[in-house]
């Protein structure tokens, strides 16, 4: 067994096939499921279903009749997101465009010479977007003229999709019922199976399942149809296009469990024993009273039954319930620092034979809140330090492919978040699995609007009144049985919160997610207009009170209202100081959400800093954004080509930024870290917003004879710290709690070495050194795992570094770069975190941003290996290899 673990969804489907489950022989299918056993043997969930579609983009009259002609129609596998491809007739292969504007050193570089000035920096004057000599109209997926929301959804491009797959089931038996589930489609699907609709879904972030069984044609070809409509301004940031999540086919008999049916909570946990409580909805199709015999076995992590139950079970032609106790004696707890995970394998038979089978996992443990306790788990308290978090995957879109979900939990991990918010919607399934393996706590969100719009003309608050229902009680029906969900957000900065139409649908909300789970804490991301005896009314529906941004207002609530517990929904990188200090100080005030944990494309420029001239007027414009005025703020968006918000501690091909190194000071994971300020070229100053950060870099290579003098910014715990330059103290100084572990020191700029010293009591702690290095002379690459298995479910990571002679990082270098990939596996998608970095992410070629750029590598399903290979002019080559195992 791998230390990596594969998607519980294919293993269940593996261990479903080793015992004998139903085949599915697919035209074209999946050569897995091809060795199958010819006759069905019994149910089979969750069978994978993405392989082997055909796409076309735009819309098309009788695409849903089987007899339709998509002979001609583009040959992909799921998930898929069309917005982040090439549009049609834009420019498949182009260097990133270079804006005509660079804060120091801008002269002319020849395309393909290697540069160590920034060509595009972080911060820059503002270009005019179609200015002359500027970028064009229309590249990679990047479209001026048909994006529909603009810089909100970063210049994409939504419209119409159609998908079509044909299959054919060869072992149909008698009673047999077949199900078909989407993870997720952005925004309208509409299916059809062999002509006939099926329905559609108007939720682009929630699952949805259709009934196949009664208009499947056995030993035929059937078709099935989707048609995806994006159309218009449906979203306020990247939501991508398309089936960007897993499909799964499902197989069982007449008496079954219905898609999310099964409930487990474990009410009584000490060290030595749980309750295990289940509650199994049942389904009947088979129109008469069937008597059926359950089994359900509770296993370990090591695979050991740990409890078992079974018990005969009328179900009527309405349907039934089981509900069982089962009691585990010296339980493997979960929490975050233990995630142990158990799994409940429910078996239903009738007339001798098994009709339904399912593998739930769940985590045994407890939860709770508490003005005097803070957040607990198993009675421990965990102060939470989380951190928001889109869905899209940067260069990849949003399509959610197994090992994109379980590298964005990873690396909030290892940076030292211990919690995250979705926002502002459900996540998919496996995202939540990794959390449930990670040991992280999560806060699944259900909406982002109720009946009151955000700027968005065709966004789902036309559809709420009419869904919201079903919607929310399919979110807790969904994810209630993962043990990282520990609060469930009802909506996000909701206009009508605290109206009295607000305050009804919360409270209807608040008993449809009482309905289907009573063992997690309801709570709504308000906003700071709600504080106070204002928001009274609504806090009364939640568990907890969960505001965005008004950190420093959370000790005057708790003391008004001292039985509230209290979490900041959104918080600023530059606050994390005082957040920390106020969560020490008030165990009532149990953490934060950063915003943003990872960057994110849309919301262009939300949290970047750009220059602006100092004899520019000032800006006295009133802005208003989603409704409210936040000129206050200083809340801008950048023009095109800019696409990223800028406003992730991580960026977006997962590499730390300045802030973090910031945060990690601040929460003590680090006693010292060492930046330095891009110069602001005369007559310019840097303007920020509430969510930037200034243009830093951990850099002493800058060009000479600039006399102004550097300023370098220095993160310590310690009390003091001395700044020493080429061996020789240029600065000194102690740090008080005003100082907030941030120390500015000015130094002119000499070539060589930078190093900072912290020190504690006169102790030294830590210390950090910069150097002077060298042109660039040769790219390494540097895989973050040599070895993967060969399944379209992995992807490879692999950073291209900028080095010079002596084999150090070139910190702020330009250069062009071509990738190519030979063996088992294919380039998925290439790009750096260049936030102006407009390119096609589908072909070979990108521009190093900050030194390092990205590939991503998606092997091809075989066994063997994978040669990565990066090259640029002048440099020496760049090569990885790659294993593929199976």
């Amino acid at each position: 067994m791998t230390t990596e673990r594969t998607s519980l969804h294919r293993r269940q489907m593996l261990q479903a096939t080793a015992a004998g489950g139903a085949a599915l022989a697919l035209v074209g299918g999946t050569p897995a499921l091809a060795k199958a056993p010819a006759a069905a043997k019994g149910p089979t969930r969750d069978l994978p279903f993405d392989d082997d579609w055909r796409f076309f983009l735009g819309d098309t009259a009788q695409a849903q009749r089987p007899e339709f002609d998509d002979g001609g129609w583009r040959k992909l596998d799921l998930p898929h997101d069309w917005s982040i491809e090439d549009r049609p007739g834009a420019p498949q292969s182009t260097d990133p465009w270079v804006p005509p504007v660079a804060l120091w050193n801008p002269g002319p570089h020849p395309k393909g010479a290697p540069v160590v000035s920034p060509e595009v920096p972080i911060v820059m004057a503002s270009v005019p977007p179609l200015a002359p000599g500027g970028p064009p109209h229309k590249v990679g997926p990047f479209d001026v003229a048909e994006s529909a929301f603009g810089w909100g959804t970063g210049w994409t491009v939504g419209g119409i999709g159609w998908y079509r797959k044909s299959f054919t089931l060869t072992d149909l038996v008698p009673g047999e019922q077949v199900e078909v589930r989407f993870d997720g489609a952005y925004m309208i699907a509409e299916a059809w199976i062999n002509g006939v609709s099926l329905g559609r879904n108007v939720n682009g972030y929630l699952g949805f399942v259709f009934d196949l069984t009664p208009h499947l044609r056995a030993h035929l070809p059937n078709v099935l149809a989707v048609r995806v409509s994006n159309v218009g301004e449906t979203a306020r940031w990247y939501s991508g296009s398309g089936l960007y999540r897993h499909v799964w086919l499902s197989r069982t008999g007449t008496v079954r469990v219905p898609y999310s049916g099964v409930a487990i909570t474990t009410p009584t946990v000490d060290a030595a024993s749980a309750t295990v409580l289940f509650g199994i909805e049942l389904e009947n199709r088979a129109g008469m009273p069937q008597t059926a015999e359950y089994r359900i076995n509770i296993r370990d992590a090591r695979d050991r039954v740990v409890a078992s139950a079974a018990k005969s079970v009328l179900v009527t032609a309405k349907g039934g319930r089981i509900d069982a106790e089962l009691d585990v004696a010296r339980p493997a707890l979960w929490s975050p620092g233990t995630p142990n995970l158990h799994r409940a394998d429910i078996t239903l038979t009738s007339d001798g034979r098994v009709t339904d089978r399912i593998s739930q996992r769940f985590g045994i443990r407890t939860i709770g809140v508490s003005p005097r306790a803070g957040f607990q788990v198993n009675g421990k308290t965990y102060q939470l330090q989380g951190a928001c978090v889109h869905h899209d995957h940067g260069m990849l879109g949003a399509v959610a492919i197994d090992r994109a979900e379980r590298r964005k939990v990873g690396l909030l991990k290892a940076n030292g978040f211990n919690a995250i918010r979705c926002a502002h919607n459900p996540p998919s399934p496996y995202f939540l699995d990794v959390c449930d393996e990670l040991g992280m706590i999560v806060m699944d969100e259900a909406f982002d609007v109720w009946e009151k719009p955000k700027l968005m003309k065709d966004y789902y608050n036309n559809y709420f009144i009419d869904h919201w229902r079903e919607d929310l009680a399919n979110t807790i029906r969904r994810d209630r049985n993962h043990p990282s969900i520990a609060f469930w957000s009802i909506g996000n900065e909701i206009f009508e919160a605290v109206s009295p139409r607000g305050v009804e649908l919360a409270t209807q909300m608040r008993a449809v997610v009482r309905e289907q789970d009573m063992s997690r804490f309801i709570t709504q991301a308000l906003t700071a207009s709600y504080l106070g005896e204002k928001g009274k009314a609504a806090r009364a529906q939640l568990d907890v009170t969960s505001y965005n941004y008004s950190f420093n207002a959370v000790e005057k609530d708790h003391a008004t209202y001292p039985d509230l517990t209290f979490l900041t929904t959104e918080t600023h990188s530059a606050d994390a100081y005082d957040i920390w200090d106020h969560m020490q100080r008030n165990p009532a005030y149990m953490g934060e959400f950063l915003w943003t944990g990872v960057d994110y494309i849309g919301e262009v420029g939300v949290g970047s800093s750009r220059l602006r001239s100092n004899t520019a007027p000032p800006d006295n414009e009133k802005k208003i954004i989603f409704g409210m005025d936040v000129s206050l703020l200083n809340f801008y968006v950048w023009d095109y080509p800019a696409y990223l918000a800028g406003a992730g501690e991580i960026d977006v091909i997962g590499l730390k930024r300045p802030p973090s190194l910031y945060r990690d000071v601040v929460w003590g994971r680090n006693p010292l870290s060492l930046v330095v300020q891009r110069p602001v070229p005369a007559g310019f100053h840097e303007d920020q917003t509430a969510w930037g950060w200034p243009d830093l870099l951990e850099s002493w290579t800058w060009p000479e004879g600039n006399s102004d003098p550097m300023s370098v910014h220095i993160y310590t715990s310690g009390d003091e710290v001395a700044l020493l330059l080429n061996g020789r103290e240029v600065g000194r100084k102690a740090l008080a709690p005003i100082d907030k572990r941030k120390v500015q020191l000015e130094v002119p700029y000499q070539p060589g070495t930078l190093t900072a010293v912290s020190y504690t009591s006169g102790k030294e702690i830590a210390r950090r050194t910069l150097e002077t290095v060298g042109a660039p002379a040769r790219l390494r690459l540097r895989a973050e795992r040599e070895a993967v298995p060969g399944i379209a479910t992995e992807l490879v990571y692999v950073h291209a570094e900028v080095l010079d002679a002596k084999g150090r990082l070139v910190p702020d270098a330009a250069v062009p770069l071509t990738f190519l990939v030979d063996g088992r596996a294919r380039l998925r998608a290439a790009g750096s975190a260049n936030p102006y970095g407009i390119e096609s992410f589908q072909d070979n070629r990108t521009r190093t941003f900050h030194g390092t750029a990205l590939a991503i590598l998606q092997p091809t399903g075989q066994r063997g290996e994978a040669t990565v290979r990066v090259s640029s002019p002048g440099l020496a080559d760049g090569v990885q290899l790659i294993t593929l195992t199976r």
